[in-house]
């Protein structure tokens, strides 16, 4: 049955608009979409996505074809959208960016990264223009000294800069430590973008939430620093990026002294840097872990030893695998055999440095008979390495399992891992000095004539012939670099690499005498089959200060260090109470996150006048 009417004209069928009028009829308006970053900066649009009006309708923008960020290029215009409720659907984003605020002028939307509704955002266009903005965090700081790079690459760009400025016109730079590999961001949780910030990994892989690597300790140093200093977890607008550098610290699992020479090749890329942020007129904060303080302590001593004074103002030394009197002004007080253990000039380019160490970091320490004794029995001839290798073989982080299984590497560094039979600095040296071999004589290796052709008289001539023109290119590249260094430095460039004197790179330059210095370490400690004299100094992260400064420091009491420690230029900060793990601070116990990331870093760096962004 066909229903009738006896109306005058048919009904319309189409579909009501949000006032009850057809949308045919429906007045149509336009959207204007700006982008920014979480300090109000405008940021360019490549693709401002789509917005879905009230009839169903997508419609894409007008933008500018400009990359620069320009207020013109920040600006995205769809026209002709049907008047009424509609959606943004934002197009994936920048590489290292996230959407975290959606703001009209009624209206302000705040996300956690990762979390924008899938779905959309839900605006309301009105007659005439509605106005939105998207706001997005820029886009994280990684410097990578891993690759061989031109040396601008080294530096932060004019973009960079303009954000540390503009967020507090503060920088704190971050060094990871030792055996940490490049790695990746890991995954946003509801997509498959790129995550720069932290995530909850209560039901996920930590590290597919939160990346591997130095990209991983970047994500949770850079999340804690901020919770620290007053980010609620939730309204991500002051949230701060740090300045993140990746070295080249993972040389093998146990290959430490080959690490010492990779931190000091970086320090050396670290200071032009430094420079940079200070020519700018920004406040650095230093904070590094581990062996990343070998980094640090590079690059200040470097720029203290031309002069340039409290360039930094706070250097933050965290559970820092150096020797205990590294920061002695007295560099006569250097135990290392080839002179690279203390950094004289370094304390006088930090206004405050803060030592935080544990007596409960089993890869720092535990210093004593028992635990050397158990060591040299893991690694003799007589003790299986059974045990040892399986640890290596199924551990997450070998060196922290290993040394941790053992008690204490940092004290056994001179063993010269991994040759675990060859203890001394044999491997190392004879692998930075593979083109001069052999440096040394050997009755055994002559013994027995099928193993060589070589004489007694032979052998020792090619060792003296080796040493000869080993000792003549040492002398001729620090001749060649010992000017240039400073120049390069005093110029705010990249200081060239030493080569052959690699254990010397901590230093600003090598003058001729320090290099026949380092010629006779090198031949004293070859005559000696390459094992020191003397036993490594303690760790400054495991024992602080306390066995150089005080009445019972004995012999190694330093009274520069006790000066500084009295006057409060320095401080050192036991954690043995709370923290217990060399890696602790990466996911922190509430304890470690109280006591030391909020107590012993953030305070102290609201206490000397500079803030942690624009907390």
């Amino acid at each position: 049955m066909t229903p009738t009417s006896n109306l005058p004209f048919s009904p319309s069928t189409a579909p009501l608009g949000a006032h009850s009028a057809p949308v045919c009829k429906h007045e149509t308006a336009n959207v204007m979409l700006r982008r920014s970053d979480n300090l109000g900066r405008p940021r360019a649009f490549i693709n401002a996505g789509k917005i879905e009006d009230e009839s169903g309708k997508l419609v894409t923008a007008e933008v500018q074809d400009g990359k620069e960020h320009t207020p013109a290029n920040a600006e995205a215009r769809f026209a002709k959208l049907v008047t009424g409720n509609a959606r943004w659907h934002g197009p994936e984003e920048p590489e290292g960016e996230h959407l975290i605020g959606f703001d009209t002028v009624s209206e302000q939307l705040r996300f956690t990264p990762g979390q924008t509704p899938s779905e959309g955002v839900d605006l309301t266009v009105i007659q005439g223009e509605r106005k939105a903005k998207a706001i997005h965090l820029p886009p994280p700081v990684i410097i990578n000294l891993r690759e061989e790079v031109p040396a601008p690459e080294d530096l932060l760009t004019d973009e960079q800069l303009d954000y540390f400025r503009a967020n507090g016109n503060n920088a704190l730079v971050f060094m990871h430590g030792y055996n940490i590999p490049h790695g990746a961001w890991g995954r946003l949780e509801w997509h498959s973008q790129s995550a720069s910030v932290w995530q909850d990994p209560q039901t996920v892989n930590d590290e597919y939430l939160n990346g591997a690597g130095a990209h991983n300790w970047a994500v949770h140093l850079e999340y804690q620093l901020n919770r620290a200093a007053g980010f609620d977890g939730e309204n991500w607008t002051p949230y701060s990026r740090i300045i993140n550098i990746s070295w080249p610290g993972d040389t093998s699992s146990t290959d430490f002294i080959q690490a010492e020479l990779k931190a000091m090749a970086s320090g050396r890329r670290l200071a032009p840097l430094l420079l940079q942020l200070a020519a700018a007129g920004i406040a650095i904060n230093l904070l590094s872990h581990s062996l990343g303080a070998r980094v640090a302590l590079t690059a200040l001593n470097i720029l203290g030893t031309i002069g340039k004074r409290d360039l930094v103002e706070h250097l933050f030394l965290w559970q820092p695998a150096v020797a205990d009197n590294a920061l002695t002004n007295d560099s006569s007080r250097d135990v290392h055999p080839l002179g690279l253990g203390v950094f004289p000039a370094a304390n006088s380019a930090a206004r405050k440095i803060v030592v935080l160490h544990s007596r409960g970091d089993g890869i720092l320490g535990a210093d004593n008979s028992k635990d050397e004794a158990l060591w040299r029995k893991a690694l003799s001839f007589k003790h299986p390495l059974a045990t040892t290798a399986w640890i290596a073989a199924t551990a997450d982080d070998s060196l922290d399992d290993i040394a941790g299984y053992f008690r204490g590497a940092y004290d056994k560094k001179w063993w010269s891992f991994p040759s675990y039979l060859n203890f001394g600095f044999g491997p190392a040296v004879e692998k930075l000095y593979k083109d001069y071999l052999p440096l040394r004589f050997e009755a055994w290796m002559t013994a027995h004539p099928q193993r060589t052709l070589a004489t007694p008289k032979a052998l020792k001539q090619t060792v003296q012939e080796n040493w000869t023109r080993l000792e003549k290119n040492i002398l001729t590249e620090a001749n060649a670099l010992w000017q240039p260094c400073i120049d390069c430095l005093r110029n705010g460039e990249r200081p060239s690499d030493y080569t052959l004197p690699a254990p010397l790179n901590h230093q600003a330059s090598v003058s001729p005498e320090v290099a026949k210095d380092y010629v006779l370490r090198l031949k004293k400690l070859a005559g000696n089959n390459w094992v020191p004299e003397q036993r490594p100094r303690p760790a400054l992260g495991y024992v602080g200060f306390n066995e150089v400064a005080g009445e019972r420091a004995g012999l190694f009491r330093d009274r520069f260090i006790e000066n500084k420690l009295f006057d409060e230029s320095w401080l050192a900060t036991d954690q043995s109470k709370w923290l217990f793990s060399h890696s602790g601070m990466r996911i922190p116990s509430e304890e470690v996150f109280d006591r030391s990331y909020r107590a012993e870093i953030i305070r102290r760096i609201s206490d000397g006048g500079v803030d942690f962004g624009r907390y």
